[in-house]
């Protein structure tokens, strides 16, 4: 059994995005783990491509963005074509460059990509990774998991049983789980009745090879991406009643695609030859009962499976490691208790709830043969096009940016939740808003969003002009205790309009950065006034209040990182 300083406080079963992306913020927060994968190794293919506006400032925040976007491709639009293919032009486009984000476009890149980039960063942490591991059984009690795991060669030979101790086991091992599968957790759900035929593809089409192309054809549908490698990957959906024994076992082949291809661009239209990869799969949609069992957790598609329309599935589960990385760190440390683990449900399994309902509504729409029906859908898909401001919410639905844990008992406005200033800035436990600003210190370009960068809670102080004795008095209060009672949990940014000058000794030795809001930028997101904003580790907003109200702060924060 592997125990002492060398263990791993977490163990994490499952080397996917979720699991890496989960494994790189806890050593970002100094929390030790090992991630393990039954798999010898990362597969080549995979349907996951699309990666989201809000999975990009995670990224940023954990710094793998770059090397993502250098193999990826940006896409600027999303078109959708009626049953008259193109030469009636798209009932909707909405375009991707609108987002209010630092990230706008969505990314096209491979998961295997994705994970590549994300299992360099987590081994340059010092993070271990295990391929060709098997999770075999687990117990647990209050001190810890034992987990007894199959250790095999790499080449899926000559195993070794091996124990494993951690403070915490997170399973995030795809939709058939192991670990939900031993915490006999209910997997509620239903499968679709559609079949879908992909195909990777050399192809040279009339299409733009910047935007995501879908054909809701009469017969059935199909879907025309741009890879970042010059191919494409088209996606159909086989007709109802081709289903027979025969059919099921036969080897898909490129005749559907072809004849797919002509009816949305023409008889004149180029076909692409042999693929470089060709599968036939079917989708499910099912949501976990529960998000943790004691020292047990689960994330990504161990908790939800649904339709890959709409690239919402890799990106939910990404969200859900953020989410939960940061609360591991401070439970490690011995902060927040269950309590706190108990969140982690409390705030994500709502936006799994929403996701499955949305991306089922947008499947079974796309389905749909009867042409009554094909044409009200067609009609509110013009709608949607005629209509920017609308097009808009839905690119933003659909980047994630929306997502908020206003409900959570982690957040909290205060005393004054309901005063008039309700309506200025995000609200606690929205996604904090990005805007530009300026360093005071040097005149060097700084944004909110990437504060991130430092995996603790950050406190901005906005104020709202010269500030008077009274709030000078509470200013010198915050930046002499708060340094100092959370050094390793919390950073204080001031922001001010015009610039502002703080006592040196409360600007020494790092207490505080000075941030000038020289374009308004910050006063357009969260309002004008002085006010107190902190955000978590994850980029929600867990408290605000007016800066007289710190007192309340303080409360705040000692029942957030109680121990």
């Amino acid at each position: 059994m592997i125990t002492g300083s060398n263990a791993p406080k977490v163990l994490i079963v499952g080397a996917g995005p979720t699991g890496l992306t989960l494994g790189i913020n806890l050593l970002r927060g100094g929390v030790p783990c090992r991630v393990i994968d039954k798999l010898p190794g990362r597969l080549p293919w995979s349907r996951a491509l699309g990666l989201h506006a809000r999975s990009q400032e995670i990224f940023d925040a954990m710094g793998v963005l770059e090397a993502v976007r250098g193999q990826a491709r940006a896409f600027e639009a999303i078109h959708v074509y009626g049953d008259k293919g193109r030469d009636k032009g798209p009932l909707l486009s909405l375009p991707m460059d609108e987002l209010p984000s630092p990230f706008p476009r969505l990314l096209c890149c491979p998961q295997p990509r994705i994970e590549a980039v994300l299992e360099e960063r987590f081994r340059s942490l010092g993070g271990e990774l295990w391929w060709d591991t098997e999770l075999l059984d687990f117990q647990q009690d209050g001190s810890g998991v034992q987990a007894r795991v199959l250790q095999r060669d790499g080449q899926g030979r000559h195993g070794e049983e091996r124990q494993l101790q951690a403070d915490l086991l997170v399973g995030t091992d795809g939709a058939h789980s192991r670990v939900r599968e031993l915490l006999g957790l209910p997997f509620v759900g239903n499968d679709y009745h559609e079949r879908f035929l992909l195909a990777d593809v050399d192809w040279a089409p009339d299409l733009e090879n910047d935007a995501f192309h879908g054909f809701l054809l009469a017969d059935g549908n199909l879907i025309a991406i741009p890879m970042p490698d010059d191919g494409w990957r088209l996606v159909v959906t086989e007709e109802p009643g081709e289903e027979t024994e025969e059919t099921e076992e036969a080897e898909p082949d490129m005749a559907l695609f072809h004849e797919r291809i002509r009816e949305a661009l023409g008889d004149q239209a180029p076909l692409p030859g042999e693929p470089r990869w060709l599968s036939r799969f079917t989708i499910q949609r099912r949501l976990v009962s529960h998000y943790r069992r004691n020292r047990i957790l689960l994330a990504g598609d161990a908790c939800h499976v649904q339709s890959p329309l709409g690239a919402q599935g890799m990106n939910t589960g990404i969200a859900d490691a953020f989410n939960l990385a940061w609360k591991l760190v401070l439970f490690c440390r011995g902060h927040g208790g269950g309590a706190l683990l108990d969140s982690y449900q409390r705030e994500r399994r709502p936006v799994a709830e929403d996701m499955l309902r949305g991306v089922d509504a947008l499947s079974r729409a796309s389905f749909v043969r009867a042409k009554v029906l094909r044409g009200a859908r067609d009609s509110l898909l013009r709608l949607a096009g005629n209509r920017p401001q609308l097009g808009r919410r839905l690119v933003r639905r659909a980047s994630q940016l929306d997502v908020h844990y206003r409900h959570s008992p982690l957040v909290d406005a205060g005393p004054d939740a309901d005063l008039g200033w309700r309506h200025q800035g995000p609200l606690p436990g929205d996604r904090v808003p990005d805007a530009r600003l300026q360093s005071q210190r040097d005149g060097s370009p700084r944004r909110v969003q990437a504060l991130l960068r430092q995996p603790v809670h950050h406190l901005l102080l906005q104020l709202g002009g010269e500030p008077d004795h009274r709030a000078r008095v509470i200013l010198h209060a915050l930046l002499s205790r708060l340094p100092d009672e959370y050094l390793n949990e919390l950073r204080v940014t001031v922001i001010s309009r015009d610039g502002f000058e703080l006592d040196r000794s409360d600007t020494g030795a790092g207490r505080a950065h000075l941030w000038r809001d020289h374009d308004g930028e910050f006063e357009q997101a969260f309002g004008t006034g002085s006010r107190l904003w902190l955000m978590r580790p994850d980029g929600h907003l867990g408290y605000r209040a007016p800066l007289t109200d710190a007192d309340y702060l303080f409360a705040y924060l000692e029942r957030l990182f109680h121990h």
